[in-house]
């Protein structure tokens, strides 16, 4: 492609609406402009800042003594009594609870077993899920099904901190198969 030459002089000449600078053969010397200063940011790693109150917990506020404990069993989430079960089969048995009482649940707290067959492999004694009063909650114990056939069953018992046991007793049955 060949360029086309124009030969019109007011098509190269500027107009006050489109003027611009024009190039010139003489380089200009550009003006460094001067930098800000920037404001200083200081770091102190390790420095302790003071607190303006203790922190506080989660923890239940009342005590053994002001206020009454209690569980009410409310249902099996799964596993209701007597389930087939394989010998061997790992149960993650799991009951709604509501802490009908006045006292929070927390630490102290805990679930142990009156009766059954050597806890079917859960620990005789365990944790109670912290639950503030008035509210449901989901228990949940892990056991092992026997080896050999037969009806299983456990009974469980809330006690609080002081070893005061409380509320209704949960309980878990479940039949091997062979």
């Amino acid at each position: 492609m060949t360029p086309t030459v124009v030969d019109n002089p007011a098509l190269l000449t500027p107009t006050p609406e489109t003027s611009l600078p024009l190039p010139t053969d003489a380089p200009t010397e550009a003006k460094p402009t001067p930098i800000q200063a920037l404001p200083t940011l200081t770091l102190n790693v390790g420095a302790q800042i003071p607190l303006t109150s203790e922190p506080t917990s989660e923890q239940p506020t009342q005590t053994p003594g002001t206020c009454s404990d209690s569980l009410k069993y409310m249902q099996d989430l799964n596993y209701p009594d007597g389930s087939a079960v394989s010998p061997g089969q790992v149960i993650q048995k799991q009951w709604q609870v509501e802490n009908d009482g006045t006292c929070d649940w927390g630490a102290g707290y805990r679930l142990r077993l009156l009766d059954g067959t050597a806890a079917l492999g859960a620990a005789n004694e365990m944790a109670l899920f912290p639950a503030r009063a008035g509210t449901q909650t989901t228990v949940s114990i892990n056991f092992t099904a026997p080896s050999e056939a037969g009806t299983y069953r456990t009974a469980w018992q809330a006690y609080n901190s002081a070893g005061i046991a409380f509320g209704e007793t949960i309980y878990m049955e479940v039949v091997v198969g062979q």
